[in-house]
């Protein structure tokens, strides 16, 4: 996300995910208050959508360089990568790219066993890796659901004038509803209603001796009809 645009607020949140706690980073804001009025607005202000986010984001580059010279590191020098709290941002991104264990203990660099043992021992990371799983498949389902109703962007063309030079128009691309993604989203949202049948092995078995159990019913019934012709 861009930077807020509020100049205090960038600044509080660049301070909190410094480290520093909510009462010196309003102060280091620019804001002139005494520090228990500080304490105060600190809580209201980081409990702001927008800053909350932006301290998010923020936090979450820290630790992601931290956590990736920490790998670098590690390979380097042929040592496993010890935890860290760092570590935690790192494995999130890893959960939304859709790796599963063995590849993401592979990027860590340790072995499946240890992230194993991470997610058991500290709540924090399993947590990570769960939402970072949860958000991309936020955003995969968003954009079927789009996908599935049609959607709408602003675009530019740009063509080329010999008298005036390159000329940009805007206009609006269009894109049309997508029966496969609808059936898809309605499969997977109500599927009594939406899955696909597929035939039952039992009944189709049972459809086909029965029908030749007719078919060599009707073959004797033939041949007795036959035999008492040929008598007459």
């Amino acid at each position: 996300m861009p930077a807020l645009k509020n100049g205090r607020h960038e600044k509080f949140a660049a301070s909190i995910a410094k480290g520093l706690n909510g009462a010196n980073a309003y102060l280091a804001a620019g804001y002139a208050v005494a520090r228990d009025a500080a304490s105060r607005n600190a809580y209201r202000l980081r409990n702001r959508q927008d800053v909350r986010e932006r301290i998010d984001e923020l936090a979450g580059k820290r630790h992601g360089r931290i956590a990736v010279q920490q790998v670098t590191n590690g390979i380097g020098t042929g040592r496993p990568t010890l935890y860290r709290p760092e570590l935690c941002e790192m494995a999130r991104r890893l959960a939304m790219l859709g790796l599963t264990d063995a590849e993401m203990a592979d990027a860590l660099n340790i072995a499946a066993i240890t992230l194993s043992r991470w997610k058991q021992n500290y709540p924090e990371f399993r947590r990570a890796i769960a939402r970072g799983g949860a958000q991309a498949d936020a955003k995969v389902a968003d954009r079927l659901y789009f996908r599935a109703i049609g959607y709408e962007h602003r675009a530019v063309k740009i063509f080329h004038r010999p008298d005036t030079g390159p000329v940009q128009v805007p206009y609006v691309e269009h894109y049309p509803p997508d029966t496969k993604a609808a059936l898809a989203w309605l499969s997977r949202r109500q599927p009594e209603k939406w899955r696909e049948r597929q035939p039952d092995r039992a009944d189709d078995a049972g459809g086909k001796s029965s029908g030749r159990a007719r078919a060599g019913r009707a073959g004797q019934a033939t041949a007795r009809r036959g035999k008492a012709d040929n008598r007459a």
